[in-house]
């Protein structure tokens, strides 16, 4: 297809339409809520107490240098003329939209499963058991492995978060109704 085709089409020949997608915009929405929840949570910080303050800070460091990556493949992204995306970057859509929607709705859930669970019986339980299922279901690692990375991660609980940080838990609901 010539220039003037594309400037009349306005697609490249690709056939990708010039402008945002409704799938880049709503990364865009989405990125710009999380970089303003954490310029908000870390400004807000300064006013807690310092044992408070650590949480959101360190997981405004940590989360940041990912937010700043994304937020540059995003905007690489939108430069190339090819719709070919791997899944897990982005919301493009592929050639199975039912497969998609499956998967959304299955990381939905998990999600919403995992903080239900961090409610009813506590971090210490829910997150190492969180990680365990999830490699063991998702990503197919067998009992030894998913074993090891819960039990990693209950250690960075115990250790980082408990020994380090002094951090305080809620008392979790269902623990509450069996030690009264």
């Amino acid at each position: 297809m010539d220039e003037s085709k594309k400037m009349n089409t306005g697609k490249e020949s690709t056939g990708t339409p010039r402008g945002f997608s409704l799938e880049v915009t709503g990364e865009i929405i989405l990125l710009a809520i999380v970089g303003g929840l954490f310029l908000y949570m870390f400004i807000e910080s300064f006013s807690w107490p310092e044992g408070s303050a650590l949480m959101p800070r360190l997981a405004i460091g940590l989360g940041t240098p990912f937010w700043i990556a994304r937020l540059i493949a995003l905007v690489n992204s939108t430069r190339q003329l090819s719709s070919e995306h791997i899944m897990d970057l982005g919301f493009r859509t592929g050639t199975d939209p039912k497969a998609e929607r499956l998967r959304f709705i299955r990381i939905c859930l998990f999600i919403l499963g995992l903080y239900a669970a961090v409610w009813l019986v506590g971090f210490h339980i829910a997150i190492p058991l969180g990680v365990f299922f999830y490699v063991l279901v998702y990503g197919r690692a067998g009992w030894i492995w998913s074993t090891i990375l819960g039990l990693l991660f209950l250690a960075l609980i115990m250790v980082v978060y408990d020994r380090f940080l002094n951090a305080t838990w809620h008392d979790p609901p269902l623990l509450r109704l069996f030690w009264g």
